[in-house]
């Protein structure tokens, strides 16, 4: 593969990950998965050798960097996922206490369950 073809490569790349870090922003899933099948399709395959990649470190970098905000930014959005599920997922009834002082434990199912929020 030459130098000139491996660049194009990794320019397309580097522009499939602003595309995907645009459509994670949007919650735009279906842009999602057809950017991501057309990552796997670019990359299928693709095995260039040091001396195909030489002169090109800062596209290197570059595709690192997006690929690396990329992570964070889907790593953050599932956080906040877990973190809104387990809101709604606790219990709202407060701690009550019997006749001697001790606690009562009672079942009480989550927000989305009881219908309260």
């Amino acid at each position: 593969m030459t130098v000139e073809r491996v660049q194009e490569k990794l320019d397309a790349l580097l522009e499939l990950l602003k595309q995907e870090r645009r459509a994670a922003i949007d919650l735009d899933m279906q842009e999602l998965e057809r950017v991501v099948t057309c990552k796997q399709q670019l990359l299928h395959g693709f095995d260039p050798q040091p001396q195909e990649a030489e002169g090109l470190e800062d596209l290197l970098k570059q595709i690192d960097n997006e690929n690396r905000r990329n992570a964070y930014l889907i790593w953050a959005g599932l956080g906040w996922v877990r973190e809104m599920m387990g809101f709604f997922g606790r219990s709202t009834a407060q701690s009550t206490y019997g006749l001697k002082g001790q606690k009562c434990s009672h079942q009480v199912e989550g927000r989305l369950l009881s219908g309260k929020v």
